[in-house]
């Protein structure tokens, strides 16, 4: 009987994912999105449901909407030693404030770029600091 409760709560988690995969947030809807026209609503029927919703102080709500995804490395070199092409996985998060009366005020974005490096070999992610010669 646990087998079959994992495995359901397995398909409702993968479910899950593949629902919030198909919203993707594109900056072209954010910027049709009017201040003090467009709903709470009218923003979950476009973009789905966020990420994390939090209230404020004056009754308002921040809705967060999260993106990972994979682009290739703009400088178009393969992988040292291959002619797999380097990718760069970028992470962007979209906050959106909402008033009392739950219409849109404003939104902000941020962007995060992880991997592709300039050189070659990562060597693990090595820093300055992190080697030393022996007797110093």
């Amino acid at each position: 009987m646990n087998k079959v409760v994992a495995a359901t709560l397995a398909a409702v988690l993968l479910a899950g994912c593949a629902t919030t995969a198909e919203h993707k947030v594109d900056p072209n809807t954010i910027a049709s999105f009017q201040p003090g026209v467009t709903t709470t609503a009218q923003v979950q029927t476009a973009l789905g449901q966020p990420f994390l919703v939090s209230h404020t102080a004056d009754g308002g709500q921040q809705w967060q909407y999260v993106n990972k995804y994979q682009e290739m490395s703009g400088d178009g070199m393969p992988t040292t030693g291959s002619k797999i092409p380097k990718y760069v996985e970028k992470t962007v998060s979209t906050v959106l404030v909402f008033d009392q009366s739950g219409h849109f005020v404003s939104s902000s974005s941020s962007a995060q770029s992880k991997g592709g490096k300039q050189w070659p070999s990562d060597l693990g992610n090595l820093g300055g600091g992190d080697v030393q010669r022996q007797g110093q």
